[in-house]
């Protein structure tokens, strides 16, 4: 049994304790909020024995195995390196922390405790995704030429708290939503990044960040393929992925012109592909966290790889600035695994 302590109760806790709630071997056994009715609500709701206002006390009950963080983007970073050095796991929300050095901060320490780091990207545990992956693995539509990838949707400005509206608190469309664009689009294409040409800035909205972003990024296996993240005032909700590769084209959408789902194109027609697994995004991702911790394997969407997802966010950035191609500081070379742990065909990095 993998006991869990959730610290942040904000809206996005909720779907981490249902998740948790469909699975027999994780449980949430405790939860940190300053606020100790929100304390009361989870703990009432999801049958939780335990309640702490900080995480330090939470990060001090040796019955607690692993923490998921799921608190503002700023947070992240000291949450996940004192749960570290306290010798839990982690399960840190995205975007992963909101500079370079925080990244490095955060897999150097998981490493030196030996526990393991995992950015919560749901994108690897979509049903719909995963069958889009199975469908390219299998080879039959030869190999991925290009993709385009957008996430554009109502910002709900009103409602949105004050540090995700500022872009020195993590905030703003592209590091929020962006960094799924990016991280399904990276999944997709089966490799690093090499470089981001990009342009993100603000028109819907009165706030201290950006409001869309779009990045051309090349990878190092000479594809390239196009991202893109707009918060709107008003307009249709589009979350749609293409790949166009040598022997076909594939389509997974969700709030587009098409029905949902996974679409397969071949003969100048397109079919819908049928998806049978329907499971909880978030359940599936606390399952694969577990299995990395019961086998000691590499979890996947690890540290190493929400780093990198993190450092062609910041590049692409950069690049609206400088108005300039920015090639990330990972260098035009491969990286590789450093940890010695075994990987699983489930896992994350192709």
């Amino acid at each position: 049994m993998l006991r869990v302590g959730i610290i942040g109760l904000g809206g996005i806790a909720n779907s981490h304790c249902r998740g948790i709630s469909q699975l027999d071997h994780v449980k949430v056994v405790a939860v940190a909020d300053l606020m100790e009715e929100r304390r009361r609500e989870f703990m009432a709701q999801y049958d939780i024995p335990k309640g702490y206002a900080t995480h330090t006390e939470l990060l001090a009950d040796p019955e607690i195995d692993a923490v998921g963080v799921v608190l503002g983007h700023m947070l992240h970073h000291r949450l996940t390196v004192d749960a570290c050095r306290a010798g839990k796991h982690v399960l840190v929300e995205k975007p992963m922390a909101i500079s370079m050095e925080q990244c490095d901060e955060m897999v150097a320490v998981a490493r030196e405790k030996g526990v393991k780091l995992m950015v919560g990207l749901t994108n690897h545990f979509s049903p719909t995704n995963r069958r889009a992956r199975e469908i390219l693995d299998s080879g039959e539509l030869g190999p991925v030429i290009t993709a385009v990838n957008y996430m554009s949707k109502r910002w709900g400005y009103p409602r949105r708290r004050a540090q995700y509206r500022s872009r020195y608190h993590g905030g703003g469309m592209w590091l929020t939503n962006g960094v799924h664009v990016v991280d399904r689009l990276t999944w997709f294409m089966a490799s690093q990044a090499l470089s981001v040409s990009a342009a993100i800035g603000n028109r819907s909205y009165y706030q201290a960040a950006d409001d869309y972003g779009s990045a051309m990024i090349r990878y190092k296996n000479g594809q390239v393929g196009l991202a893109v993240a707009v918060a709107y005032k008003d307009g249709g909700p589009n979350h749609d992925l293409n790949i166009i590769c040598s022997e076909g084209s594939l389509h997974i959408g969700r709030g587009g012109l098409v029905e949902a789902g996974v679409w397969v194109g071949k003969g100048d027609k397109w079919e819908r592909v049928a998806v049978e697994d329907e499971s909880s995004n978030f359940a599936r991702e606390w399952e694969a966290f577990h299995t990395a911790i019961e086998r000691n394997i590499e979890p996947p969407s690890s540290g190493v790889y929400g780093r990198h997802i993190m450092e062609i966010l910041f590049a692409a950035e950069e690049s609206a600035l400088t108005n300039q191609e920015v090639r990330l500081s990972s260098g035009p070379g491969w990286f590789s695994q450093e940890s010695g742990e075994v990987a699983t065909y489930e896992h994350g990095w192709y």
